[in-house]
């Protein structure tokens, strides 16, 4: 699962194998509990005024995913604990002067009276940020507080990546289908979709312009070849396609080696 590949429609660079969701702001009151929480991250320990705090809706397990990948309950489990301590950047450019905030904590918030169409319960994934009060990131806040910056994406590395037709893993190998197809089944017609399950990395959270999805959206390249990807384009345009990716991973890649 190595390389690079960068995905131009949602505006950010994402690692082969790395899932982005697109997730919620909420505001968030900052109490004694969320300061010592919070203190756990510092090093020297930070008054309630100091600090500006919000909430994300990270995802859900829902099996109505706009892209037909869905989180399943075993991955927002493991993406609890993993995104504790994570950072928050700006249109996922991992760098040091790009960290803006912090995950603090993360929490399981689960509706007893609904369940998914996998008949799991419904649970979403909440990660609580903050960030220190400065003079240069005053508007930043200004803005989250106003609503212009609330379009937010993660980051992550899928254990699976289940397809519902017939169960292969796209994480390990790819398989004939495609995610929204419908196809005949021995239980009648049925809509492709691959469950992401469980997580193997969580890597940020990032404020983007325009993120996958407006609820919990995802773009994905899980490993293997391209190719199989493009079996329904046309072979000439899949061919170009698959060149201009593999020319802006090595450009990418390029990069990184001279900056690193």
């Amino acid at each position: 699962m190595d390389g690079k590949d960068i995905r131009e429609d949602t505006d950010k660079v994402v690692e082969t194998g790395v899932i982005c969701k697109s997730v919620g702001v909420e505001n968030q009151e900052v109490t004694d509990e969320e300061l010592r929480k919070i203190n756990k991250f510092t090093l020297t320990p930070l008054k309630a005024e100091e600090v500006f705090t919000f909430k994300l809706i990270m995802g859900d397990n829902e099996l109505d995913d706009r892209n037909y990948e869905p989180f399943n309950l075993n991955a927002l489990k493991d993406l609890q604990k993993l995104y504790i301590g994570k950072t928050m950047i700006k249109d996922h450019r991992r760098t040091a002067d790009n960290q803006i905030a912090r995950v603090y904590d993360t929490e399981l918030q689960q509706d007893s009276s609904k369940t998914t169409g996998s008949g799991e319960l419904y649970t979403k994934l909440i990660a609580k940020c903050y960030m220190v009060k400065t003079e240069k990131n005053a508007d930043l806040i200004s803005e989250i507080k106003a609503g212009i910056k609330k379009e937010v994406s993660t980051s992550c590395k899928p254990k699976h990546a289940f397809c519902s037709i017939c169960g292969v893993d796209n994480m390990k190998n790819y398989c004939s289908h495609y995610w929204g197809k419908e196809y005949e089944t021995q239980n009648g017609k049925k809509i492709c979709y691959f469950t992401l399950d469980g997580a193997k990395e969580a890597y940020e959270v990032s404020f983007v312009a325009v993120p996958a999805q407006p609820r919990a959206g995802t773009t994905k390249n899980y490993g293997g070849t391209e190719i199989e990807k493009e079996k329904n384009k046309n072979n000439e345009e899949a061919e170009i396609d698959l060149k201009i990716k593999n020319l802006a991973s090595y450009l990418f890649t390029e990069k990184e080696k001279m900056e690193g």
